[in-house]
C-alpha cells in the first residue's frame, strides 16, 4: 500500500514536472510528448513489468487504429494540425509521424495506468479474442477512408468534424459502456480526472509554444485557460472525455469487463 502511495506522488509530479521543462527549453511536440507520456510510462512499466506486454500491445492497436482513421480527416476538416514536424515523410502528406507516436503514448500511458492502479493485471494476461470484433470494422473503415483521400477528398468534408468524430467514437461508447457496466463509472471518473488534468496541462503548454493550431471555423466556440484559446470540443471532447473512452474499449475489447481479477 505504501508502495502504491509512492507512486500516486510520482505521478502527480511527472505533468508538472514535464509542464516546467516543456516551457523553459521550448520543446517541440515529440519531446513534449515523451516527457508527459513517455517517462510516466516506463515509470509504471518498470513498478509493474506483468502488464507491459498487454498495454503496449492495446496501445499499438488503438494507436494506429484511431490516428489512422482520424488524423487525416482532422487535417483535412482543419480541426486540429501539428503545426512541424522533425520528419520528412508525413501519413497521406498530411499526418506527421509525431501524431502516432504521440497516439501509442496517450493510450499505452492510459492502460498502464489504469491496469497498475485499479484492474491489478497480471504477469501473462493477454488481450481478449474479442478485439477482433473491433479491428476488423475499423480495417474496413481505414481503407474506406484512404481510398477516398486519393479519389474523393471533398467527400471526407465534414462540418463540425470535431464534434462528429468526438461523439461517434468517444462520447457515445462511453455512455453505451457505462450504461450496460455502471460498477465501471467510479473508476472511469478518477482515471479520467487525472487525465484530464494531464491533457489540459499539455494542452497549454503546446498552445504556449505553437506546437498545434485549430484552423477551422467550425467549432462549437472556444474556451480560453490561462490566455491560450482552443475549442469548446477539445475541452470536453479531448480533454475530459477521451481517456474514459479509451477505457470503454479496452475494457469491453481487451478485458475481462470484470472490476478485478
Amino acid at each position: 500500500m505504501k508502495s502504491k502511495r509512492i507512486d500516486v506522488v510520482v505521478m502527480i509530479i511527472f505533468p508538472i514536472f514535464a509542464a516546467i521543462l516543456t516551457i523553459v527549453f521550448k520543446t517541440n511536440f515529440l519531446i513534449s510528448t515523451l516527457l508527459f507520456f513517455g517517462l510516466p510510462s516506463l515509470y509504471i512499466a518498470v513498478r509493474n513489468s506483468g502488464i507491459l506486454r498487454k498495454s503496449l500491445i492495446f496501445g499499438l492497436l488503438l494507436g494506429t487504429i484511431f490516428y489512422v482513421v482520424l488524423d487525416p480527416l482532422a487535417a483535412v476538416n482543419g480541426a486540429w494540425l501539428i503545426t512541424s514536424t522533425i520528419f520528412s515523410f508525413k501519413f497521406l502528406g498530411v499526418v506527421t509521424i509525431e501524431n502516432y507516436i504521440f497516439a501509442l503514448l496517450w493510450v499505452f500511458l492510459a492502460i498502464l495506468f489504469y491496469e497498475h492502479f485499479f484492474d491489478r493485471g497480471r504477469e501473462g494476461d493477454t488481450i481478449a479474442p474479442s478485439i477482433r470484433y473491433l479491428i476488423y470494422p475499423f480495417a474496413v473503415l481505414i481503407t474506406f477512408i484512404i481510398a477516398l483521400f486519393y479519389l474523393k477528398q471533398g467527400w471526407l468534408h465534414i462540418p463540425y468534424f470535431y464534434l462528429v468524430a468526438g461523439t461517434i467514437f468517444a462520447i457515445i461508447p462511453l455512455g453505451l459502456f457505462l450504461y450496460n457496466f455502471p460498477t465501471f463509472l467510479r473508476r472511469f471518473v478518477v482515471v479520467g480526472l487525472y487525465f484530464a488534468i494531464l491533457l489540459l496541462l499539455f494542452e497549454v503548454v503546446a498552445l504556449r509554444n505553437g506546437q498545434w493550431i485549430f484552423p477551422s471555423t467550425s467549432f462549437l466556440g472556444f474556451v480560453s485557460v490561462f490566455g491560450y484559446k482552443f475549442p469548446i470540443e477539445e475541452l470536453f471532447v479531448w480533454i475530459i472525455a477521451a481517456t474514459p473512452g479509451l477505457l470503454s474499449y479496452y475494457e469491453f475489447f481487451a478485458d475481462d469487463r470484470k472490476l478485478s481479477h
